[in-house]
């Protein structure tokens, strides 16, 4: 629920793209440190050339020959609707697609997905990150371009609990030309509290905090150079986002994928949600929490992006979630 109506804040975050625009300053920091004490300290992890070339071809071949020309309707996070796809001008998929592991509708598509985000590189590094054995996939989200997505925390929507052991992963699927809009992580910034013990606080006024520190820490911005293969690890506390495209000739191709250790439980900072149901992909467990198109899950989620930014109403509706009845996921 990040994008789509906090145009304000992505326009004011134009002005500051060439500060924000970070060289990769990571790689020799990186080597004086363990994985796990960089990523401690850090909040985040660059693991170069982690994805074989062979799992993202497969992925791009699925999605180009089914995904692409479809004309079904698909979450969008950028809109947080169910929407067809909208082409842009140079020929991209314009919104991006939620949780593309659990698209029954295209089974090789999604197992491509899974092959990917359970890839045996990403599994052990993620341990080495963590120092838990096995992870739980609960999301992904496929771009085609830059969603220009603000800066923001993953624990206001999605976390472990206790708070502030899930790991995301920002997945290159394509050499990213500097001028499709870089990914970005804020360095040491997991100890930033924003909500500060405000129960209704709306989730804008918590978007625009963290826009001021990004405004006022322009030195803790880092946004590397990503090649076709690579990722980027960070924490659920860690501030992040995108910078702004520069030219809207260049896709941004990329997978982003949220997990947590298997030993806790899954909510956010407002909710334990341990009614979910996990599904296995070769002994591996993942979470689909978006549902695919129908006109009742389009109406449920319409009445949910209605009611997201109303703190007193999330926890009037979050109540009947604990109850097991209602909407599945408030947020």
């Amino acid at each position: 629920m990040v994008s789509g109506d906090l145009r304000e804040i992505k326009q004011k975050m134009k002005a500051k793209t060439d500060a924000a625009r970070a060289p990769n300053q990571s790689a020799k920091a990186q080597a004086h440190l363990s994985t796990k004490d960089y990523y401690n300290r850090h909040g985040y992890f660059i693991a170069p050339n982690l994805v074989p070339a062979t799992l993202i071809d497969e992925l791009l071949n699925h999605y180009h020959q089914k995904i692409v020309p479809s004309k079904e309707p698909f979450f969008r996070q950028t809109t947080n609707k169910y929407e067809i796809n909208t082409m842009t001008d140079h020929g991209y998929v314009a919104q991006s697609f939620l949780d593309i592991h659990g698209y029954s509708k295209s089974p090789k598509f999604s197992s491509a997905a899974l092959e990917i985000l359970f890839s045996a590189p990403i599994i052990n590094m993620l341990s080495k990150l963590t120092g838990s054995s096995s992870h739980n996939l609960m999301n992904s989200v496929l771009f085609d371009v830059n969603a220009e997505t603000v800066p923001h925390k993953d624990c206001w929507y999605l976390d472990t609990i206790p708070s502030g052991n899930l790991t995301a992963a920002w997945i290159a699927l394509e050499d990213i030309d500097e001028r499709a809009g870089r990914f970005f992580v804020m360095t040491e910034t997991m100890q930033e509290d924003f909500l500060k013990g405000e129960k209704d606080l709306s989730h804008s006024a918590w978007l625009q905090r963290i826009k001021v520190y990004f405004d006022e820490h322009q030195d803790k911005v880092i946004a590397p150079a990503l090649k076709k293969g690579d990722i980027i690890f960070w924490n659920s506390k860690t501030i992040h986002g995108a910078l702004p495209t520069q030219d809207r000739r260049f896709s941004r191709k990329s997978l982003t994928a949220h997990y947590i250790p298997s030993q806790f439980k899954f909510g956010n900072l407002f909710a334990v949600k341990d009614f979910i149901e996990y599904r296995d992909y070769k002994g591996h467990k993942y979470y689909c929490n978006q549902p695919e198109y129908s006109r009742r899950n389009k109406m449920k989620y319409a009445f949910k992006t209605a009611v997201y930014d109303s703190p007193g109403l999330l926890r009037f509706f979050r109540k009947f979630q604990r109850w097991g009845i209602g909407i599945n996921k408030i947020g």
